[in-house]
């Protein structure tokens, strides 16, 4: 069964350890490939599903500039694309999803920027 985003209560549990262990897996090879770049360290987090998730967030990234900095950084390192969405409520989305090409691990670098911190 190939790791989904369908809801988790139609999944057997042991078939979610499995994602969760093969996104752990793929977390410490990011982690590698991040050590020998010298990339700033992400927020990770493994969902109940298995997606990895790694987050350059506003406390550890206190300006805008250098949020969108390390989700630049880590998506140059994965030749990946970012996309970026402006919300309503004055808010900057950074995304940028993947999916392993072999092993179907999934997820995403992502940011949420204030951007009333842009002066910051």
């Amino acid at each position: 069964m190939p790791q989904t985003d369908t809801p988790t209560d139609t999944v057997p549990a042991a078939t979610l350890r499995t994602w969760q262990k093969r996104a752990h897996q793929q977390l410490a090879e990011f982690l590698d490939r991040a050590e020998r770049a010298d990339l700033p360290p992400l927020r990770w987090t493994i969902s109940v599903n298995g997606n990895l998730i790694g987050e350059a967030d506003g406390l550890n990234y206190p300006t805008p500039a250098e949020q969108r900095e390390v989700i630049r950084r880590w998506t140059s390192l994965l030749d990946m694309k970012v996309d970026t969405e402006h919300t309503t409520d004055g808010r900057e989305e950074l995304y940028a999803g993947w999916k392993h090409p072999t092993n179907g691990t999934h997820g995403c670098f992502r940011a949420t920027i204030s951007v009333h911190r842009e002066g910051a």
